[in-house]
């Protein structure tokens, strides 16, 4: 391995654990699968979770992410879809221009668990038959009125989901993933975020 190759560093922020237990490890696979489209390569390890929630005070999560930024090269801030403008002014409120950039939303439709939804071939045998019987395809997961309660109900009474939600972020199809338009854009804005630092 070449001794020149440079090093990534991701920190990300979710607005409740669920989230970040299933976002930390797909989002180190999609990184991971990123790093064959820079010329040169890239190191990776692990996305580190940040301290603080998203749902918290804005002036404080800002704070966090003004400090995550002096120590990575990137900052994945998650929120639903209907608190997406918050990323926006997180993002208005950073001290310095240039951070902005190295800021990326995250943002499902919905919930996250929408996009647990989106391969069920990723769940345990059982929820993998109900979730087939109500989406028949990616695209749909993000019309699921409650897709939290579809995924409990899926995995029934002994939901464990700091175990599931892991489970299903290391299992879940990348390439299904991004027939999801929420994900699909989650994907190039990272993709332009790598580029403008000259990873990509």
């Amino acid at each position: 391995m070449s001794m020149g190759l440079r090093y990534l560093s991701i920190a990300l922020l979710t607005e409740g654990l669920s989230d970040q237990w299933f976002l930390l490890p797909l989002i180190n696979r999609q990184v991971e699968a990123l790093v064959s489209e820079s010329g040169e390569g890239f190191l990776f390890d692990t996305t580190r979770p940040g301290e603080r929630l998203t749902v918290e005070p804005r002036d404080r999560v800002v704070s966090e992410v003004e400090a995550l930024l002096e120590h990575f090269d990137l900052v994945v801030v998650h929120h639903d879809h209907n608190e997406r403008g918050k990323i926006d002014s997180v993002r208005a409120a950073l001290r310095e221009p240039q951070a902005r950039e190295r800021v990326v939303g995250i943002i499902p439709v919905r919930e996250t668990e929408a996009w647990m939804l989106a391969d069920p071939a990723a769940l345990p045998t059982g929820p993998e038959a109900a979730v087939r019987q109500l989406i028949n395809s990616p695209r749909e997961v993000e019309k699921v009125a409650d897709p939290k309660k579809t995924l409990a109900e899926a995995f029934g009474p002994r939901h464990r989901p700091e175990f599931d939600f892991d489970l299903l972020g290391q299992r879940v199809s990348l390439k299904v993933l991004q027939r999801v338009p929420a994900y699909e854009r989650w994907v190039g804005d990272l993709r332009t975020a790598l580029e403008r630092l000259h990873f990509l």
